[in-house]
């Protein structure tokens, strides 16, 4: 990747997620301005706004799960790792960016969706065959998958959450609360 995407990638981040600006009204100059570079110099790395929106969620998503992979590797119940990761992505998805997302970028939500659940179910993978972690299912791995990933595409979204009014934190811990109480129960690490 080159320098000047980066810029570009890190500079929609600051002020669409971080600063709370959102994506519709973030204008092409602004992104120039803050990442210090043309305005036509964008277009030599994105055909178009969506294409960086895109490209910063996307970076945004690589960060959480390689954060996510840190707490797993240091917290043995999956279940706190993955709230400590909700907590830490919510400051980035704003209400302005989840207004947007539900006006104005529907396609970008579906592309958003599609990548957020391939990389959670990685995540998922991962944290359910990860051996440090022993678990006794109640339910059946494979339709605990299959619920969560359906459960997920109608509540974890911007739609329902503009519409409940909840915060995106609730609504994610919330989530993560019913499917993981009663899923399974962890077993005693070796030695405790």
């Amino acid at each position: 990747m080159s320098k000047t995407r980066d810029k570009l990638i890190l500079a929609c981040e600051e002020l669409a997620l971080k600063k709370g600006r959102g994506f519709y009204n973030l204008s092409l100059e602004e992104l120039a301005k803050e990442a210090g570079v043309s305005k036509r110099t964008i277009y030599r790395y994105f055909g178009s706004k969506e294409e960086l929106f895109e490209a910063t969620v996307e970076e945004v998503m690589d960060r959480v799960l390689a954060r996510y992979m840190e707490v797993l590797g240091s917290e043995r119940d999956p279940r706190k790792a993955f709230l400590t990761i909700i907590k830490n992505i919510t400051y980035l998805i704003n209400r302005q960016v989840i207004a947007d997302l539900a006006n104005y970028y529907p396609l970008l939500w579906q592309k958003i969706n599609k990548l957020r659940q391939s990389k959670l179910e990685s995540l998922l993978d991962y944290t359910l065959s990860n051996s440090q972690v022993k678990l006794r299912w109640r339910v059946d791995p494979r339709i605990f998958k299959a619920a969560f990933f359906t459960a997920m595409t109608e509540v974890i979204n911007p739609r329902f959450i503009l519409e409940s009014g909840m915060p995106l934190e609730e609504v994610g811990l919330n989530f993560m609360e019913m499917f993981f109480f009663g899923a399974f129960e962890l077993l005693p690490a070796e030695g405790d």
